[in-house]
């Protein structure tokens, strides 16, 4: 009889320890069940300037489909999809074939020579490109894309890695999207994100809980930044009680084998 008791209890134990837990922890915008909306007065997404060492994409576009070959080896005729992958499918093909910025400041396009974009927002250097190539061509259209910006997200996504985004804006919850969205041991109430600001690195706490997140200096993203999602201490906990189911489940299965053969 007292052998049954410890094998009840101790079967007890075993479910009890591996029990399912709490999602509250995982939920966003908790604060949405108190009002059937939530109104954030969110300042506007940064416009990204340039700065030395940045990667360029940069299009100069003609009537002339010569001219727009020597300006854009990866544009023109009917593989130029193909060429665009080729050229800048990859991190490694962007950074060969971008057009880095100079620690001066400076690009340096072909025939319109150097030109410095430093300070300048990506609309601005494209205006600032146009004017310059106008001086050589006829009704030339620019465009600039940041291939740089890159961010890290860590911790407890389902894909931890570092991602590329090539719009001009990317705020916190996109990038979790980009890493597949949290795990069930995601603290979303203690989120850090690390950003470097004129050589020196801040780090914010942001919860992913309140809505006032929107308000937030860091909902939306900078190139380098790096986001890390800790994990609750109910991740800790479990691992520690599988450690013990597995000690448990042995002592359990010893009491039942030799409860059978008493």
């Amino acid at each position: 009889m007292k052998t049954k008791s410890i094998f009840y209890f101790l079967t007890f134990t075993i479910f009890f320890q591996t029990s399912c837990t709490s999602t509250k922890d995982i939920r966003m915008f908790q604060d949405l069940h108190k009002k059937n909306t939530i109104s954030n007065n969110s300042t506007p997404p940064p416009k990204h300037i340039i700065k030395p060492y940045d990667n360029l994409y940069v299009s100069i576009l003609t009537l002339d489909p010569n001219v727009n070959i020597l300006f854009n080896p990866s544009g023109g005729g009917e593989t130029s999809a193909g060429n665009t992958q080729y050229m800048y499918g990859t991190p490694a093909s962007q950074y060969i074939n971008g057009y880095r910025v100079n620690r001066e400041g400076l690009i340096t396009l072909p025939i319109l020579g150097e030109i410095q974009l430093t300070d300048l927002s990506l609309n601005e250097a494209e205006e600032k490109i146009k004017t310059k190539a106008k001086e050589y061509l006829k009704e030339p259209s620019v465009h600039i894309k940041l291939l740089n910006y890159k961010v890290d997200i860590l911790g407890e996504v389902n894909s931890p890695n570092n991602y590329y985004n090539y719009e001009e804006t990317l705020n916190i919850f996109e990038a979790i999207g980009l890493a597949s969205g949290i795990t069930l041991y995601a603290d979303l109430k203690n989120v850090i994100i690390n950003r470097e600001i004129d050589n020196k690195t801040y780090t914010y706490k942001v919860d992913l809980t309140n809505s006032d997140i929107y308000k937030s200096e860091v909902f939306y993203l900078q190139p380098n930044d790096m986001v890390y999602i800790p994990p609750t201490k109910l991740k800790s906990r479990n691992t520690d009680n599988s450690t013990i189911s597995i000690l448990l489940t042995t002592i359990t299965t010893a009491l039942a084998v030799f409860a059978v053969i008493k």
